[in-house]
């Protein structure tokens, strides 16, 4: 009984400890983000301004994704364990933010936090800085799961993970039909919802690559950008297959743009078409990259 009520207590102190580190994962956030600093750290009602909303959150999500990768181990005294968790969460954090910060300079390079979401209540955009807030956390959980305790291999894997994502979103405008700056210009939900899938979808091709065990850096690194590009080879199979079987209709025809140009609007459904196609091939796609295992199929001569 002693023993469960020690165990309870060395739980409560793990998790105001954790809130500890959110407190400072906040103040962080408002150092890097200098606009959202007033939003941040004020009252916040959350019906006030939807876009906000989803905004904040996303960051919250994105950072409970990345501290649900980290583990405990008692078997050291407990005041290194508190250590060792800081050390790396703290670091954690600040290359989440970092990450976020780099991802949304690519993507939404012509737009401000503040213009967007203060003043126009851009839900578009509110919903492509979910999509780049929650993706990045994957990556980085992926990213530190493999790198363990090492802090250098954890830095070199984020390096690598950021060039294959940030070359990743400059893809978009080579899958989508849709016109990302002048839909976002226009609060276009349509936009939102493909790039989401869109993001998703490359997120989970990187962090599949990455989830093999790292023994030599040039061997896994090799090993990463080869899954990719298989990965790459197998998308459009899944993809002309999911529209070929559902006998889904590509209805972006000649006319289709023509309304586009004179209306500038987009249907909210042929966003969720895209969006929902990519994401579905890339993870079908993981499949075939990673939960082969091919055993002993082929003998040893």
């Amino acid at each position: 009984m002693n023993e469960l009520f020690d165990k309870l207590i060395l739980r409560m102190v793990f998790t105001l400890f954790l809130c500890g580190i959110l407190f400072v994962y906040k103040y962080a956030h408002g150092f890097l983000y200098p606009s959202s600093r007033t939003q941040i750290f004020k009252r916040f009602f959350p019906s006030k301004n939807s876009s906000d909303t989803i905004h904040l959150f996303s960051r919250l999500i994105g950072i409970g994704i990345i501290f649900s990768e980290f583990y405990f181990t008692m078997s050291d005294k407990f005041y290194l364990v508190l250590i060792d968790f800081f050390i790396h969460a703290i670091l954690v954090s600040f290359i989440y933010l970092i990450s976020v910060y780099i991802i949304e300079s690519i993507v939404l390079y012509n737009f401000e936090y503040h213009d967007e979401i203060i003043k126009r209540k851009n839900m578009s955009y509110a919903l492509i800085s979910f999509a780049n807030s929650t993706a990045v956390a994957f990556i980085i959980k992926s990213v530190t799961s493999v790198s363990k305790s090492s802090i250098i291999v954890l830095l070199f894997l984020w390096l690598l993970a950021m060039v294959l994502i940030g070359f990743s979103t400059k893809t978009y405008s080579l899958i989508s039909k849709l016109s990302f700056n002048r839909l976002l210009v226009q609060k276009n939900l349509a936009v939102g919802l493909s790039y989401l899938g869109f993001i998703w979808g490359w997120t989970f091709i990187i962090t599949s690559s990455f989830n093999h065990e790292l023994s030599n850096i040039k061997w896994y690194s090799i090993q990463v950008i080869l899954k990719i590009l298989l990965s790459l080879i197998i998308i459009p199979i899944f993809r002309s297959g999911l529209i070929f079987i559902f006998k889904l209709q590509d209805d972006f025809a000649t006319h289709m743009k023509e309304q586009l140009s004179e209306e500038g609007n987009a249907e909210i459904g042929y966003g969720v078409f895209e969006g929902s196609i990519f994401f579905t091939s890339c993870y079908l796609t993981t499949v075939i990259t990673g939960h082969i295992n091919f055993g002993n199929f082929y003998p040893v001569f």
